[in-house]
């Protein structure tokens, strides 16, 4: 961190604000376990075998504590410190620093131990994050089917010119700026009636095809997300239901997104052109902050 970095806390619909500089009345003194990744490593061993064999790799839950000084103000804003760091209430923690904002989301295992004090207090919490990585604020959602925008400033308005124009590209390109591969959501939306729409990842040759027809005004998001893996069919009315029975078997929902250029292609059975599709994501994801 440096003295311009700004850390906000918010859980339940309230937010308190942390700084990194001494002057400030709520100072952040150190985020412990920001950086820092636990891998647990899985091995196995054949009779007569040098060594071993790594059978799988599993990144861990990260666990922060944050520690900082109360330094004016103390008894307003030690009670906002207390009212916003719930016991069993999952939070967000925010750090913005060199113009980029970063979130982790968490549940404190440890609310703020707050120190006694006429001119200053120290406190210290802890904060349990099952999905360990940093996630950008800025979106990194990327239409990669349907209507492309055309129309920028500075513009020239001499002759054929669009607003926006269909892409009649077979392939596009879903960037993940940061350091490590992230989960997505991918929305196929039919303008037309649109059959068995599907989202192909050419590095990684796997796929999310649906087996069904999308009417018209219809959209099924699929999910890679851990605690939300599946598939939602919105209809034209705005009602939705479960739409995991249309998933091709051979899906794959642990697709994500490596970082740098993903090249992405979409299609359909039939009628392509009338099919939407857009990639829903953080900006980029980092490993450690």
């Amino acid at each position: 961190m440096n003295k311009h970095t700004v850390v906000t806390y918010t859980a339940a619909g309230r937010s308190v604000t942390f700084f990194a500089h001494p002057d400030s009345v709520v100072w952040v003194t150190a985020i412990t376990g920001a950086s820092a990744n636990e891998v647990t490593v899985s091995e196995s061993q054949g009779a007569g075998q040098v060594g071993s064999s790594i059978s799988a790799v599993s990144v861990q839950p990260r666990n922060l504590t944050i520690d900082g000084v109360i330094r004016a103000d103390l008894e307003q804003n030690r009670r906002g410190l207390l009212g916003c760091v719930l016991p069993g209430v999952q939070g967000r923690l925010t750090v913005t620093q060199n113009g980029e904002s970063w979130y982790i989301d968490g549940v404190p295992t440890r609310t703020p131990d707050v120190s006694d004090g006429s001119t200053v207090q120290q406190f210290q919490f802890v904060l349990h994050c099952p999905y360990p990585y940093w996630r950008s604020t800025a979106d990194g959602s990327t239409q990669i089917a349907g209507l492309v925008k055309r129309f920028q400033f500075p513009c020239s308005l001499a002759g054929n010119w669009y607003i926006s124009q269909y892409s009649t590209n077979l392939f596009a390109a879903v960037e993940n700026t940061g350091t490590a591969a992230t989960e997505f959501d991918v929305e196929f939306t039919a303008v037309t009636a649109v059959t068995n729409p599907e989202m192909f990842h050419v590095e990684r040759g796997s796929f999310l095809r649906l087996h069904t027809v999308l009417q018209a005004g219809e959209s099924i998001t699929v999910s890679t997300v851990y605690g939300r893996k599946g598939a939602v069919l919105r209809r034209a009315d705005g009602t939705e239901e479960n739409a995991f029975r249309w998933l091709d078997v051979e899906s794959d929902l642990n697709l994500q997104m490596d970082p740098g250029a993903n090249t992405i292609r979409c299609t359909a059975d039939e009628n392509r052109e009338g099919l939407r599709v857009r990639v829903i994501l953080p900006k980029g994801v980092l490993a450690g902050l």
